[in-house]
């Protein structure tokens, strides 16, 4: 079995939990080599494969891609460039060709595809969707999203076996908090935390989805597991309620030196009214997550639940506090400096 992105996030602490299930696992690694689960730990047993998945054949000699593609019956595909910024050539080549060069590996092996997409994929659409539905015509808050969508286009429109796994946005594990990544929504966060972005354009109605990562590693582990059963069904690896916005200033204002931020209805929030430095910050990132604060998607999780027989713990109030905990004592999150008096 070859788990791309091994090196991840999510690709370190999927390699773990196969070896734990008993799987000669390969992970694919590039420049980065070290492959880790979610609480630092290195991988043991497994096998690396050096490749470049933005390549024909991985970039690597005819011999050594037919060599793999012959001893595979599964690829898990992690890898993927998460950046939530404005589509770039980089997340084409990661996400969409690096997706079409997975494909033909597993064509060329005649092995089952496990793809991992997100749930986000569905753009800015709202109300309820479906675990099975790739509709068109949405628009995109981010290039992550945008190129997920064609990947995940092309895995359907493709010749081999493949299952789907859309986990939402994934952070830290649900005992702890602890991410060895902090990724997605993580720096939103530490702005909002550290008083850089004290004024935020939401909707009271709008809300994320938040998955610990344990659950969806968990998850994407019994598909691989299960890949005969999963074979050509698209699972949302999401929460059990999705987290209202007031989350973050209810959260964050619970602990000492830490701001949170003012949500102001996206008609009444003009950027020229910022101060210059929460301007820049704004124009420099807070923007491509401001777009995430007037959505309300209800993702449906229905398929996993049967699949499964289970769904995700609770994601609530104390969780969120020990996400925030977790983060300040890994000292992601600085809270300012008190001032001394004259």
């Amino acid at each position: 079995m070859l788990v791309t992105g091994s090196a991840g996030l999510l690709g370190g602490e999927i390699c773990g939990l196969l070896a734990e299930r008993g799987f000669e696992v390969a992970g694919l690694v590039n420049r980065n080599t070290e492959v880790a689960r979610n609480d630092g730990s290195a991988v043991q047993g497994i096998e690396l494969v050096q490749g470049d998945i933005t390549k024909g054949r991985l970039g690597v000699d005819e011999a050594a891609y037919g060599a793999l593609a012959d001893r595979l019956d599964l690829i898990v595909h992690s890898a993927a460039l998460t950046a939530f910024t404005e589509e770039s050539p980089e997340h084409r080549a990661v996400n969409i060709d690096g997706t079409r060069n997975i494909i033909a590996l597993a064509d060329a092996g005649g092995a089952g595809l496990l793809h991992i997409s997100t749930a986000y994929i569905a753009g800015d659409r709202e109300g309820v969707i479906r675990e099975g539905e790739l509709d068109e015509g949405q628009g995109f808050t981010n290039g992550y999203e945008s190129t997920k969508f064609e990947a995940e286009k092309l895995v359907r429109e493709a010749n081999v076996p493949f299952a789907i796994a859309r986990p939402a946005i994934v952070l830290g594990d649900y005992a702890e908090g602890r991410t060895r990544g902090f990724e997605t929504i993580y720096p939103i966060l530490k702005v909002f935390a550290e008083g850089r972005v004290s004024t935020m354009p939401a909707l009271p109605s709008a809300t994320l989805d938040l998955v610990p990562i344990d659950y969806v590693c968990e998850g994407i582990a019994e598909m691989a597991d299960r890949f005969e059963e999963a074979k050509g069904q698209t699972f949302h690896l999401v929460s059990s309620r999705p987290t209202p916005l007031r989350a973050f200033p209810e959260t964050l204002a619970q602990f000492d030196g830490l701001s949170s931020p003012d949500f102001v209805s996206p008609e009444s929030f003009s950027m020229e009214a910022l101060p210059p430095a929460e301007r820049r910050f704004f124009e420099r990132g807070a923007a491509v997550y401001a777009r995430y604060f007037s959505r309300n998607p209800q993702f449906d999780d229905a398929g996993w639940r049967v699949f499964s027989g289970r769904s995700c713990p609770p994601t609530d109030e104390e969780w969120w506090q020990r996400l925030v905990e977790y983060a300040l004592a890994a000292r992601f999150i600085r809270p300012p400096k008190k001032r001394s008096a004259a």
